[in-house]
């Protein structure tokens, strides 16, 4: 087999997961009453890890384990990648959002269980010597009604970097055992509790401290993204990842021709008093996506096929840049391009992401730059691309000086990214 082939890289893609994988299991096995964090950036496999290391404790070790989130709809992703991983889906749990399915609702690959239905389900496999896994929310795993106090060996928390420490702890009194999965690189908790600081902080984010990444002594930080080439990824490695996330070699064989170079491109507006929108930003983004549309993708093993506009996405900070963007792809016949704030796409990905700012300068910005430079922000827009991402903003937008630290920290960020950008035409 040739070292360099499809298949070869495939073969040494699958061992290094295996031993990743391993290298989990051994820890959460050698751990007692304490905690494992695994950070992984965009498309660093973090799902895909959790749902082998769940199966395998399960089935090999008899554990009973639970999975937590922000919301159903994360703790559901898991389960089913569990399910899809190999586990025998009558292993595996959850009540439906609201007690019951939406009718005509498509059935789920887990086991559907009633209202108050967690312990009932764990007890019978308990009785029966087998080990399985349950999803819910914090309040599930708080409630010894529900989820009996230390009958888990294991509770898994997903998007630990969105999760606060508060239901962290609340929920921890369900296992012996907490694996925080996440990446407080992301965007910040959607909802937060009234506890005082540092209750409030991510369970992830406690951990890091001001690091950016995870030491080696608090756990695992998955290096490796097959999403971005080189020329993104080192892009976004160096904005948030302490220069530590490089790219998978199955990354590096994907390729478009005709819609430009790999890697961040910055767009530089010139317009004055936009606040919240830009018809100006919103022209450029039009022209992006037409040309990027004239590109082929060439994905390995597959055949060659035109860009489509489900391969274009856009991400704007403010409800006004979005209609206004999609006003102008509408005009311009590109309606099927999605369009969105960041907080829509996180979790999403695309060859070719286009982020506009809106705002002609830190005067105009309504929120702050805190908000609008948001290093967090940044990361998700960008990262959200596999082959280019295409930054617009004001030529006016990096000047000024911020009146506060948090301000100077996400220009500083931003002034960066163009810097390391490649300037537009």
């Amino acid at each position: 087999m040739d070292p360099g082939s499809a298949e070869a890289l495939a073969a040494a893609d699958g061992a290094e997961d295996h031993r990743t994988i391993g290298a989990v299991v051994a820890s959460l096995r050698g751990l007692h009453r304490s905690a494992l964090a695994v950070q992984g950036p965009p498309g660093t496999g973090k799902t895909y890890l959790a749902a082998r290391v769940i199966r395998t404790l399960v089935e090999r070790d008899g554990w009973r384990i639970g999975i937590v989130a922000q919301s159903h709809k994360v703790v559901e992703n898991v389960l089913e990648g569990v399910i899809s991983a190999g586990l025998d889906p009558a292993r595996a749990g959850k009540v439906p959002q609201g007690g019951r399915l939406d009718p005509g609702a498509p059935l789920p690959g887990y086991t559907v269980l009633r209202p108050n239905g967690h312990d009932a389900f764990m007890h019978g496999h308990r009785q029966a010597g087998r080990g399985a896994v349950i999803g819910g929310t914090a309040w599930d795993f708080a409630n010894p009604a529900r989820v009996a106090r230390k009958s888990l060996d294991l509770l898994v928390i997903d998007e630990a970097g969105q999760f606060s420490l508060a239901p962290t702890i609340a929920a921890s009194v369900a296992a012996e055992r907490l694996l925080l999965l996440g990446d407080p690189q992301q965007l910040p908790q959607v909802s937060q509790g009234s506890h005082p600081e540092p209750v409030d902080t991510s369970a992830l984010g406690w951990l890091l401290g001001e690091h950016d990444t995870l030491p080696e002594s608090a756990g695992y930080f998955l290096a490796e993204t097959r999403r971005m080439r080189t020329e993104l990824a080192d892009v976004v490695s160096e904005l948030s990842y302490e220069g530590r996330l490089h790219t998978h070699t199955t990354a590096e064989l994907r390729e478009v021709d005709g819609a430009g170079a790999a890697g961040l491109v910055w767009h530089a507006v010139e317009h004055f008093g936009n606040s919240t929108s830009s018809v100006e930003e919103a022209a450029e983004v039009v022209r992006i996506a037409r040309a990027s549309l004239s590109g082929t993708l060439h994905e390995p093993g597959e055949a060659p096929r035109a860009l489509g506009s489900e391969d274009v996405i856009v991400v704007a900070p403010y409800n006004a840049q979005v209609e206004c963007v999609a006003e102008a792809l509408i005009a311009a016949g590109l309606e099927g391009i999605r369009v969105g704030t960041v907080d829509k796409f996180q979790g999403q990905e695309a060859a070719i992401a286009i982020v506009t700012l809106a705002a002609s300068s830190a005067d105009d910005v309504p929120r702050g730059l805190e908000f609008l430079l948001m290093r967090n922000r940044l990361n998700v827009a960008i990262s959200r691309a596999q082959w280019a991402a295409h930054l617009v903003s004001s030529t006016r937008l990096g000047q000024g000086l911020p009146s506060t630290s948090e301000g100077v920290a996400a220009l500083s960020g931003y002034l960066r990214l163009t810097e390391r950008g490649t300037r537009a035409a």
